[in-house]
């Protein structure tokens, strides 16, 4: 193996993958380590939107296995759960995302960067020193080997090791608890389509995985123990907001195997990195799931380091790419999971919106599929969605005489009105109270 390198990428989950075969294919040497070959077994991201899509098929890995068994995902499905029909919400233009099960892709990804002859991977290893010299520990031998490279990219994850040795703090904040549940032999209400509900415990995402195989990603409050211990209780929680196909399907898969549990964090994406050592993927910031974007914002990282060799310059385009859409998911995963009764209004104006306007669809799939990324878009789709839950709910009490309710009312709304605002204003991140921790 070669002593030295152009790159050392540290982390080989799909983004440090896509990152080593990114440099390769421009003919740079890059040493590829991973500290636990086996974490692409657990629970973790399972969706690309065509922004990263788009970037995969750059690198000539659009083809790989496990994104054309499962064929192309055209956008989402949303239950509103109120006895209506469910809203089709497709990628504008015809684009297509990927859905897979993690471990397939990353076992595909790793095989194929292993077969590059520019690729040197090193498999268990930790980096464990950055200064004086960057150091990483050998895992079978548990000899310390110096890294000769030109630059670091560190792509391991929203725990990232990397991360603490450049002393950068870790903000990060516990949201919620989501379950991943495999279920077997069992029809979507619209194939191509992810699905998204709203539960009773919280929001539901669903989509496929294999030929014959669903996810289901259930998510909990942090302090619903009960139902991470109890599957039955679980069961008796998510079952009334499914399909009853797929709720068949839930209560066989309960009773074969325990869901895989991870914990939901959020992360603003304000730290890239230091010197010659550049952040990606997780390790910059992460946000809840629901709205499947983890990936996407990697393979950008990825993308834009391949043009940009300057540490400031790639933090200031990142941090701009980056902002809508990590708005985007804040202000989704609260008005799907806030139980009070603006956010329920700002649901229902949201479905009603949807269902009214081919515009507004499209705008939302823009959005969402990371291909907008403009801070207008953003704060028109939310300006519209929330005039129009305040002017019902507050109407209403109007008409019903309720005029102290009224003011707290507006109140409430008042305080939706932020999210319009902080999408126009340029470098302004919106972030709620409850995820804000020390460090933000």
């Amino acid at each position: 193996m070669r002593t030295d390198h152009d790159v050392a990428v540290i982390g080989a989950g799909p983004i440090g993958c896509a990152a080593a075969i990114a440099f390769a294919q421009r003919g740079e040497t890059v040493l590829l380590l991973e500290a636990n070959p086996r974490a692409a077994e657990r629970f973790a991201g399972e969706w690309i939107h065509p922004s990263g899509v788009k970037i995969l098929e750059k690198l000539g890995l659009g083809g790989l296995a496990a994104f054309t068994e499962n064929g192309p995902r055209r956008g989402f499905v949303a239950h509103p759960g109120d006895g209506a029909d469910p809203i089709v919400l497709s990628y504008p233009d015809g684009m297509t995302g990927v859905s897979f099960e993690h471990h397939k892709l990353v076992d595909e990804l790793r095989r194929r960067a292993v077969s590059m002859p520019e690729i040197d991977y090193v498999a268990p290893a930790k980096l464990s020193k950055l200064e004086p010299v960057p150091v990483y520990m050998d895992g079978d031998t548990g000899a310390e080997v110096a890294i000769n490279a030109k630059r670091i990219v560190a792509a391991d994850g929203r725990r990232s090791g990397t991360r603490r040795l450049l002393g950068l703090p870790d903000g990060s904040v516990g949201i919620s608890f989501m379950a991943g549940i495999v279920l077997a032999d069992v029809e979507l209400p619209v194939e191509g389509y992810g699905h998204v509900l709203s539960g009773l415990a919280g929001p539901i995402l669903s989509y496929r995985i294999g030929a014959d195989q669903v996810r289901l990603c259930l998510d909990v409050p942090a302090s619903a123990t009960e139902l991470r211990r109890d599957t039955d209780a679980l069961y008796a929680a998510v079952a009334p907001a499914l399909p009853a196909p797929m709720a068949k399907a839930l209560a066989v898969s309960l009773k074969t195997r325990k869901p895989a549990w991870m914990e939901t964090r959020f992360q603003t994406r304000t730290a890239y990195g230091r010197g010659n050592v550049a952040l990606v993927g997780d390790a910059v910031g992460c946000t809840h799931p629901l709205t499947a974007v983890g990936i996407s914002l990697g393979l950008k990282d990825v993308e834009a380091l391949l043009d940009i060799t300057d540490a400031a310059d790639y933090a200031r385009r990142q941090k701009a790419r980056a902002r809508v859409p990590e708005m985007l998911s804040n202000a989704l995963y609260q008005v799907f999971s806030d139980p009070r009764y603006d956010a329920r209004a700002i649901r229902q104006s949201m479905f009603d919106t949807w269902r009214t306007s081919a515009a507004e669809r499209r705008r939302t799939m823009a959005l969402l599929a990371a291909t907008d990324v403009r801070g207008s878009t953003f704060a028109t789709s939310f300006f519209r969605i929330g005039f129009r839950a305040a002017r019902k709910t507050v109407g209403a009490e109007m008409r019903e005489g309720h005029w102290s309710r009224t003011r707290q009312t507006l109140a409430r709304f008042a305080s939706w009105s932020t999210w319009p605002i902080a999408g126009l204003l340029p470098g302004y991140r919106k972030i709620p109270a409850h995820l804000k921790a020390a460090g933000h």
